[in-house]
Parts: C-alpha cells; sequence; structure tokens
C-alpha cells in the first residue's frame, strides 16, 4: 500500500494506492484503519515501514492474521529525542524510552526486521538472526549508469547531498569551511542538492553573505529522485558533513553511496557508520564539527583532480563490485523467501 495516485503493476509488484485521507488516519490510529483492507487482500506477509504503524503490526499477529515485518530505517528513538528540541528533556527521554519499548515489543512478537545499518541491527538482538537482515540503502546502478562527466570537466567543486533538513546535519560547516579556504585564496564552488529547511535555510543565506559566497553556492531545491544522479555528477567532491550526534553512530549517510556511484570521492565526518566502505583510497575523513579540519581536507582533494579522478574510478568500481541496489534488492528477496520457509511466530499470551 502507498500513496501512489494511481493503482499500477510494476513486475511482480501491485500498488494499492491509499486515499490522503487513509494516509491522514493512518498516522493517527497507528495503521489500524488499515486493518480490514488488509484482510481483504489476505497477504503472506505484511512490511511495515514506520514507527507509527507498530500497533498495526501487534493486532496482526495478536489475530493471526499473516507474518509481519518490520522495516526500521533509522535510530527511531534517537532521531526523535534530537528532532524535538523543543520539547522539554524530560518529555524527550520518555518518548525515547517509549520507543525502545515498542521496537523491542516488535523484536519479540514480529517475524522479521530489515534495517538498513549494522548499528540499527544490534538494536533488534532479541530477534533470531535468521529473521533479521541489513539491507543497505545503496544506488542502483541503472539509475546512476557510468556515463558521467571527467572529473575536470565538472562545474562544481564540492557537492552536499541532502542533509538540509536541521543544522543538526552540518551543513552549515561546509559553508564555514569555504570562507576559510576563501581567506587562503582558494575559492570553492559548492553544490547543495535539495531544499532546506526554513532554520536551515535562514542559515544558508546567512553565512552566504557574512562571507561573502554569492555566486559560488549553488542550491538546486526540490529535485525528484530521478534528476539526481545527472545533477551530482556535475560536482568533483562528495561531502558528508554530519555532527556527532547519538543518531549518526548508528546510521549510514546513504548520500555517500550516490556520490561512489558518480565516480566522486567523499569528505566525511568521522563516525562509526562510514568506516564499514569508506576506505582512505576513496574518501578522507576529519574530526566531526572540526571546521578547518574539513577545509584542510577540501583543500587537499581539491589540489590534485587527476588523484580525484583515480579515487572516484575506485569508489565506482567499489560500487559496481558490492555497494549497489542490486545486490541489496537480491538480498532481500531471499530474505522473504527464507522467512516463508519459517513458521510465523506465535504471540505469547
Amino acid at each position: 500500500m502507498s500513496g501512489a495516485p494511481r493503482a499500477q503493476a510494476e513486475h511482480v509488484f501491485t500498488w494499492v494506492p491509499l486515499s490522503e485521507q487513509e494516509r491522514w488516519l493512518s498516522r493517527r490510529t497507528g495503521g489500524l484503519n488499515l486493518y480490514l483492507r488488509i484482510k481483504t487482500l489476505n497477504p503472506d506477509v505484511v512490511q511495515l515501514c514506520s514507527l507509527e504503524q507498530l500497533p498495526l503490526g501487534f493486532v496482526l499477529k495478536a489475530l493471526n492474521s499473516c507474518r509481519v515485518v518490520y522495516d526500521c530505517r533509522e535510530d527511531m528513538a534517537s532521531a526523535l529525542f534530537e528532532r524535538h528540541k523543543r520539547l522539554p528533556k524530560w518529555l524527550r527521554r520518555g518518548i525515547f524510552s517509549g520507543v525502545r519499548v515498542l521496537e523491542s515489543l516488535a523484536a519479540r512478537q514480529f517475524d522479521g526486521i530489515i534495517t538498513a545499518d549494522p548499528g540499527v541491527y544490534e538494536l533488534f538482538s532479541a530477534m533470531p538472526a535468521e529473521r533479521r537482515v541489513i539491507c543497505y540503502n545503496a544506488a542502483l546502478l541503472k539509475q546512476f549508469p557510468a556515463n558521467y562527466p571527467p572529473i575536470k570537466e565538472r562545474k562544481y567543486d564540492v557537492a552536499v547531498l541532502g542533509s538540509m533538513s536541521s543544522l543538526r546535519s552540518g551543513t552549515q560547516d561546509v559553508l564555514d569551511a569555504l570562507a576559510v579556504l576563501s581567506e587562503k585564496g582558494m575559492a570553492i564552488r559548492l553544490l547543495l542538492i535539495g531544499q532546506p529547511e526554513n532554520e536551515m535555510e535562514k542559515e544558508i543565506d546567512r553565512r552566504i553573505h557574512k562571507y561573502g559566497l554569492e555566486g559560488r553556492v549553488y542550491c538546486t531545491g526540490l529535485l525528484s529522485h530521478s534528476d539526481v544522479p545527472a545533477v551530482l555528477a556535475q560536482a568533483r567532491v562528495g561531502v558528508v558533513p554530519l555532527l556527532d550526534y547519538p543518531k549518526f553512530h548508528r546510521n549510514i549517510a546513504c548520500k555517500a553511496f550516490e556520490y561512489m556511484a558518480c565516480g566522486m570521492p567523499t569528505i566525511a565526518s568521522d563516525l562509526p557508520p562510514q568506516r564499514l566502505f569508506l576506505t582512505p583510497e576513496i574518501s578522507s575523513m576529519y574530526p566531526p564539527g572540526d571546521v578547518q579540519a574539513l577545509a584542510k581536507a577540501m583543500r587537499n582533494m581539491l589540489s590534485d583532480h587527476d588523484r580525484i579522478a583515480q579515487m572516484g574510478d575506485l569508489a565506482r568500481a567499489s560500487v559496481q563490485a558490492e555497494w549497489n541496489g542490486e545486490r541489496e534488492q537480491e538480498k532481500l528477496r531471499r530474505f522473504y523467501a527464507q522467512l516463508l520457509q519459517l513458521p510465523p511466530r506465535s504471540v505469547r499470551r
């Protein structure tokens, strides 16, 4: 079920569109308004892709309706704790604990768990290993063909894909680093891909005017996913500037996979998830929040276009060999095939 505007068949999948009212109710009823629709469809498995839908999963399991899988895309407890800074800390701690309890119950009752990161996978240790899988949100090779321009012909020096939803994403550090390099006579052209939210948009504008970066920072605004590869491939180096928050100690920055798919090396803040696949041959890491170190990494990398090109080729080869969405899709197919061979888990009463 999805918010697709019309039903359509794609390979073996049939989209079942939900109305605006159904989606609105789903967010406020824990997905329980969808129970009768699911019973009518009579699926073998229901995959829940939102924390808000966990109550629906508990009801489906209690009534032995079907197998239930929870697709937990991030460390939800930490994300909510950090996202709602305006709430009192005691209330945010309560939300954090409540989410941990709900997900712990899901691990004990549901039939499977899908995560996108090893750090999140570890949170569901109560789920038997044969019922858990890590499917990385890697770029699809068919969406990122290797027809990008050579490094020397690219229009922008540095790109940041996304990371503009809040100040905790670190994009402001990239602008500060550009200012550091500008003072040393190095003019960097920055490409920001995405639509900044209100607070971030104001901060970006403030820094551009403060540092005199007009004409050197280009923001695309909202792009469709299909347009991202061609736009991203106009830059030489990708940056992952995430700050040192608990959530980012568990969640992989998926933008790095897309940089690699475009034949770009990556400069990333040194946080555990990125160390899994960003090797020194294709990346440079710096301490989170250290603007001087980020500026130094940018200067060192951008001073040698031949080296950037070599690193980008190795990054692309790594994507083709291992870190690609096609491989992860096949892993997910195998996971479901295995899951359907296992007996449904019973809910202890």
